[in-house]
């Protein structure tokens, strides 16, 4: 499958910003990285180990900062430092830890993928080659849409269920919004030719983790009776990551927050996040990337989801690949991934989509781990896919990400 992005990336091979001006000789752009300003210290009566807030309705638990930061904890938020009452002599801080936050979702998620026994409900092996994707093997997979009014939604961008109420998807697919537009997310989809709608699938038992957004409203829900196969959900508010800038290719992440929450069933499950190796490269590591988006240059999308697995990287190789594109001035920077390989990529259609990886948990690989958010692309010749893809790193936006669809402590806290 060839893939992704840009604009609106389509397909598994986005068109790149063409430029004639070498790089090297082109002054830094800074505007895109201004100073961040000097975080607000604010003094508060929490004491060692109880709830507080972090920021903007984001609740961790006093800590030493020290402690806090030594083990990946977050203690600003907001542009604000929260300070806890302490011993004389050490600074306690509101501290907030992301990885853990994670783990418990991923936790969560786990006993929807797995049968009583732990081994996988459904698992099917996964292909290297631009190849259809089995039915229901992706349940993470989300396309977005915009409808202008009366008009019928128009699906463009791809996306990644993490949570009953939250997508994650490219900050790029919500550029050109007008008055009159919503944005909608369609879950459980596999034949864009086929309506499931009318469809029904069993809805999923399992449990809802403390620090999920609304999490005891849907505690209250009971898990039982049926789901339409194809859940369509109107998206209430999108929140593009502050640091995105249109005239850039980075930080083009954003999340999608749900009208209602997606009901969990066999072909709608949401993915997990990386918790486990935060600072990994997956460099040599082939990962899987799937979307209905354009392939063999035809610009429209495909009519059933597509996979493929790509290679990873380094950023240096992608920097020195990624030549003459004013929207990358930086080079390839931390906070990406690099994949891909001749005639395997994503492309226009594809952006917002995931790059994944899959973790063996007890003898057994589930679940699906969200390590990419497809971004934009290095083409060939005139071909804007079909070389490299590259993508947002969802371990560099887990705090921003899970103060979302996760604000409040988890139990393991």
């Amino acid at each position: 499958m060839e893939g992704r992005r840009g604009g609106y990336r389509t397909s598994l091979v986005q068109p790149r910003e063409l430029s004639h001006v070498n790089p090297v000789q082109t002054p830094p752009i800074f505007r895109f990285y201004p100073r961040p300003p000097s975080p607000t210290a604010v003094a508060n009566d929490g004491l060692p180990g109880e709830a507080c807030e972090v920021g903007a309705g984001v609740f961790g638990r006093c800590e030493e900062v020290g402690a806090c930061l030594k083990d990946g904890g977050i203690v600003q938020r907001s542009d604000q430092v929260n300070l806890c009452k302490g011993q004389e002599g050490s600074v306690y801080v509101c501290c907030r830890r992301p990885l853990v936050v994670a783990k418990e979702l991923c936790d969560a998620w786990r006993h929807y993928w797995r049968g009583a026994d732990g081994e996988c409900e459904v698992e099917h092996p996964l292909i290297i080659g631009g190849t259809t994707a089995n039915l229901g093997e992706f349940p993470h997979m989300a396309l977005l849409g915009r409808k202008f009014k009366s008009t019928a939604i128009n699906y463009n961008c791809g996306g990644t269920l993490v949570s009953p109420h939250f997508v994650v998807t490219a900050a790029h697919c919500l550029l050109n919004h007008v008055d009159g537009t919503t944005y909608w997310v369609k879950l459980g989809e596999h034949d864009l030719e086929h309506d499931a709608s009318t469809e029904q699938s069993p809805v999923l038992k399992g449990s809802i983790p403390s620090s999920v957004y609304l999490s005891q409203q849907l505690k209250e829900v009971p898990q039982e009776g049926t789901a339409p196969v194809e859940q369509v959900i109107q998206v209430v508010q999108q929140f593009i990551h502050p640091s995105y800038d249109l005239s850039f290719n980075y930080h083009d992440v954003a999340l999608l927050k749900l009208n209602a929450p997606a009901k969990f069933t066999k072909r709608v499950l949401p993915a997990c996040l990386p918790y486990q190796y935060p600072e990994e490269d997956y460099v040599d590591q082939r990962l899987s990337v799937t979307g209905w988006g354009h392939t063999s240059g035809v610009r429209q999308m495909s009519r059933t989801l597509q996979k493929v697995k790509v290679p990873v990287i380094n950023r240096l190789t992608c920097s020195v690949t990624n030549v003459n594109n004013r929207k990358t001035p930086l080079g390839i920077t931390e906070d990406m991934l690099c994949a891909g390989e001749l005639g395997k990529d994503s492309c226009g259609g594809d952006s917002g989509g995931p790059l994944t990886t899959q973790v063996a948990i007890d003898g057994s690989v589930c679940e699906h781990t969200l390590v990419g958010v497809v971004s934009f692309g290095i083409g060939v010749r005139y071909n804007p896919c079909g070389a490299l893809g590259v993508y947002g790193r969802v371990s560099s936006y887990l705090d921003w990400i899970t103060g979302y669809i996760a604000p409040n402590n988890p139990a393991a806290l």
